[in-house]
């Protein structure tokens, strides 16, 4: 210890519970400060040197989002730890922790935390561990409550809350601060104190709040209160238990018998807050129904894409003229079937094949400078190249029309066949189109 202070580290509840080896061990590492309303300990994302124990000090854990809108996820005093992501593992704070309240704190190196933790039996780890377990169950009350509670029931819980860390009955605290705090409009923040005031359960001038009627304030808080105060008190009634070393591990067996005898011991208890059971089972029907809804409309949203897919791709198909797309190489990524044809191969046997390969030799320079020009410029172009001759058919003058995709990076080209006549999709002696005619051997090329 540092420095001398009027706060004793047993003042801190997970430190009062340390068996008096592992407190005796722990102490000459903690340091003690005194801590100003406001400061920022961590932020988020921010690297955890110190774990720090209040004693009188109480510190906001606040979730902030990018647009500067901020709301606090839970408050920790003499009761618990700031610093949970290094007793689960982590390194860095996932929130910003503020000093809501002036007052000190114990604080202790993080590699030191860290050391304890790993010990064997270590009563700190299990301390820590209670402590988060209470943590989580205030955020997610608190997430319940800003949700489905009105204001005034948040400001009572706030205050409660608040008065639970701290002696007497005075907050220092402005209805700025606690409508940053509970995440909402600061005239919901008057018009609920007002109501307060009112009906005399508090007494409140600029900067400064003294509750009257502490019973009042409980008549009018919601159950989120209760469900936090009754699990802090259920976890820090084993904290002072200590655990038998090498005790023997249950048997895994039983655990299903053990847990249904739990949840039945469990549901005869009556809480000590009223829950409205009808109401959450009402609120989880309605999002369980919103739910299937939102399915309903996807699987009607992922059936139209499908059928228009399925639409284009057979016009993309059976188009009466060649359509290919070739990557930078040269090589035929995607073909239809009339552009299978034209070549004379098979699709499922295209592998990468190179689309210069079926042009005449004497049209291979002029046909890479088209493509050259195509992918260079991404602008659309037009050639008229011979292909080599096959065995179904005899060697063949073909017209491009291509242009590149919006990156460059492919060129896509329609093929079309030139008759003697000049037409680029002129018809044979039989008045049909060329491409057409060959469509009628698909079952054979494709």
């Amino acid at each position: 210890m540092t420095i001398e202070s009027s706060d004793e580290p047993r003042q801190n509840r997970i430190l009062a519970a340390l068996p008096p080896d592992e407190y005796a061990r722990l102490v000459d590492g903690l340091e003690y400060l005194q801590l100003p309303a406001g400061q920022v300990m961590f932020g988020s994302g921010d690297k955890l040197e110190f774990v720090y124990f209040p004693t009188s000090c109480i510190f906001s854990l606040i979730a902030t989002l990018t647009d500067g809108y901020s709301v606090e996820l839970a408050m920790t005093g003499n009761d618990g730890l700031v610093g949970i992501p290094l007793v689960l593992g982590g390194e860095t704070s996932q929130y910003k922790i503020v000093v809501q309240c002036a007052g000190g704190a114990w604080r202790l190196r993080a590699e030191s935390m860290c050391w304890e933790l790993e010990q064997q039996d270590a009563s700190l780890r299990r301390l820590s561990l209670c402590y988060t377990q209470a943590l989580m169950t205030e955020m997610a009350q608190s997430v319940l409550c800003n949700r489905h509670h009105s204001v005034l029931q948040q400001l009572c819980r706030w205050l409660l809350l608040r008065l639970d860390h701290i002696a007497g009955t005075q907050l220092d605290v402005t209805q700025e601060m606690i409508s940053g705090l509970l995440g909402v409009r600061r005239e919901g923040v008057t018009e609920a104190a007002g109501k307060l005031q009112a009906a005399g359960l508090i007494q409140y001038r600029r900067g400064h709040i003294e509750v009257m009627d502490r019973a009042g304030l409980e008549n009018r808080v919601c159950e989120c209160y209760h469900a936090v105060k009754a699990e802090h008190a259920r976890l820090f009634q084993g904290m002072t238990v200590t655990l038998a070393r090498q005790r023997a591990r249950p048997n895994p067996l039983t655990l299903r018998q053990r847990a249904e005898t739990r949840l039945r011991q469990a549901q005869s208890v009556s809480p000590c807050n009223q829950w409205d059971t009808a109401r959450l089972l009402h609120e989880l029907q309605v999002h369980q129904v919103e739910l299937e809804m939102h399915n309903e409309e996807l699987r009607q949203a992922y059936d139209e894409a499908d059928a228009l897919r399925e639409r284009y791709a057979d016009l993309y198909d059976f188009a009466p003229v060649g359509y290919f797309t070739l990557d930078a190489q040269g090589v035929i990524v995607q073909l239809n079937l009339a552009g299978a044809i034209l070549l004379g191969v098979k699709r499922s046997q295209l592998g990468r094949s190179r689309f210069a390969a079926h042009v005449k030799p004497a049209f291979l320079p002029e046909f890479n400078a088209f493509v050259d020009e195509v992918l260079s410029g991404k602008a659309r172009s037009k050639c008229e190249i011979a292909l080599m001759a096959t065995e179904r058919r005899p060697e063949l003058l073909i017209r491009i029309e291509a242009a590149a995709d919006e990156e460059g990076r492919e060129c896509r080209m329609v093929v079309m066949e030139v008759t003697e006549g000049g037409g680029g999709a002129g018809r044979g002696e039989s008045g049909e189109a060329p491409a057409s005619r060959r469509l009628r051997g698909l079952d054979v090329i494709a």
